[in-house]
């Protein structure tokens, strides 16, 4: 016979567990946002969470470990926020623009005060081999894919030209995300929306005449 009352205890902690991860890492990230990961300390969530220090160390483990799930966290919010409603259009096209627009609305935005979460601890990080480093090198080469897959796909159904340098389109792309990130955080929109117009400028470049 199934002990309800101990399955029901433990779904309530279960529960319980899963809230207050929420809490911590939804705090965690915007403070990695405006900081960096390397300023994250049990002790500084734990303050700026309201949640004892003791639970934050229950819940991760360990400070890598709590940075691990932070950088996981700010790049599912990227991707519940401009690459699912991104993919689920059309056509290529329409997925690839959806893509880069919609990377600059996240940006200009603010979902996150520190802007491009995935450009920030790539430098952050640049030079410090290690878990964080392999995460976020997984994440770099995911959006590359992402982008040469739609490439590819527009390719076979006509949207874009077959004669692509599709490794100098993707990284027009990229670079262009560089660029427009630092001009968001300094206050530069010029250079921000030129920065998004030259990213537009190559997807239109590489779109097959329709006439």
């Amino acid at each position: 016979m199934i002990d309800t009352v101990s399955t029901g205890s433990r779904d309530g902690r279960r529960e319980r567990g899963d809230r207050s991860r929420g809490a911590i890492l939804a705090e965690a990230v915007r403070l990695a946002s405006e900081t960096g990961l390397e300023g994250l300390t049990f002790g500084r969530v734990s303050s700026e969470a309201n949640v004892p220090k003791s639970s934050i160390q229950v819940l991760f483990g360990s400070r890598e470990k709590l940075q691990l799930a932070t950088l996981d966290e700010a790049m599912d919010i990227y991707r519940r926020t401009v690459v699912e409603p991104a993919m689920f259009r059309n056509s290529p096209l329409d997925r690839l623009t959806a893509l880069l627009e919609g990377w600059y609305d996240f940006v200009r935005s603010r979902t996150l005060p520190g802007g491009c979460f995935l450009n920030a601890v790539s430098s952050e990080f640049r030079c410090r081999p290690g878990p964080i480093r392999e995460r976020i090198q997984t994440y770099r080469q995911n959006k590359r894919t992402r982008f040469r897959e739609l490439i590819e796909q527009g390719q076979r159904v006509n949207e874009l030209r077959g004669d692509l340098e599709t490794e100098q389109l993707v990284f027009a792309w990229v670079a262009c995300e560089a660029v427009a990130n630092v001009a968001a955080l300094m206050g530069d929109e010029e250079e921000f929306e030129h920065a998004r117009e030259v990213a537009l400028w190559h997807l239109r470049a590489a779109t097959r005449s329709m006439s």
